[in-house]
């Protein structure tokens, strides 16, 4: 392999914890909504991937680890092409929904409607947060756009723990809450990595 050829290769790399997660929901998984799940996570990815190949910016590793995929990569030239990077994702599992929606395929295209629309809450981890830090930054210094993000970001937790509790009550299901409570600590982390 000539050194041109192996600077543009991607590593695609996966942890212990992705095949556990991986063979625990296929063996447990009765209604095989697994399945659909992977499969609308990795093509929420491939929208990603397909964007970032649009807008010339280099990947150098793909990551396929317990809560998801990490893509390594380049920052986009612009905020422009950054915020099409961000939102590529979900806007490709919704409009997969759609397609899928007139095509008869309810299960699959609803689990690409409810993975497209979770991505763009407004969350530091989700394509929503990184969209609308790109857009803050357009229109503010750093510093406000932070601010502002960090309070859009509280708010968000709290609305999804307010949702939780009460999907709690109602149906004693404690998803959401368990949701709302990963949020919270992913959040936590974030602010303390931009403190620190």
């Amino acid at each position: 392999m000539k050194k041109n050829e192996r600077d543009r290769a991607i590593r695609v790399q996966a942890d212990f914890g992705f095949f556990l997660l991986l063979s625990l929901a296929l063996l447990f998984d009765r209604s095989g909504l697994a399945v659909g799940c992977i499969c609308a996570a990795l093509l929420h990815e491939l929208g990603h991937l397909l964007a970032m190949a649009v807008c010339g910016v280099s990947v150098t590793a793909v990551c396929l680890c317990p809560l998801g995929v990490r893509i390594e990569r380049a920052a986009a030239p612009s905020l422009h092409r950054e915020l099409f990077v961000n939102l590529s994702g979900p806007m490709f599992n919704l409009l997969l929904a759609l397609v899928l929606y007139c095509a008869g395929k309810f299960p699959f295209s609803a689990v690409n409607c409810v993975l497209g629309l979770f991505e763009l809450c407004p969350l530091p981890s989700l394509d929503g947060g990184q969209a609308l830090f790109c857009l803050m930054q357009r229109h503010f210094c750093l510093r406000t756009a932070q601010k502002f993000c960090t309070a859009v970001q509280g708010v968000t937790v709290l609305v999804v723990l307010a949702l939780g509790v009460l999907l709690l009550y109602r149906q004693k299901n404690a998803t959401l809450l368990l949701l709302s409570a990963a949020l919270a600590v992913g959040l936590l982390v974030d602010r303390r990595k931009n403190d620190g």
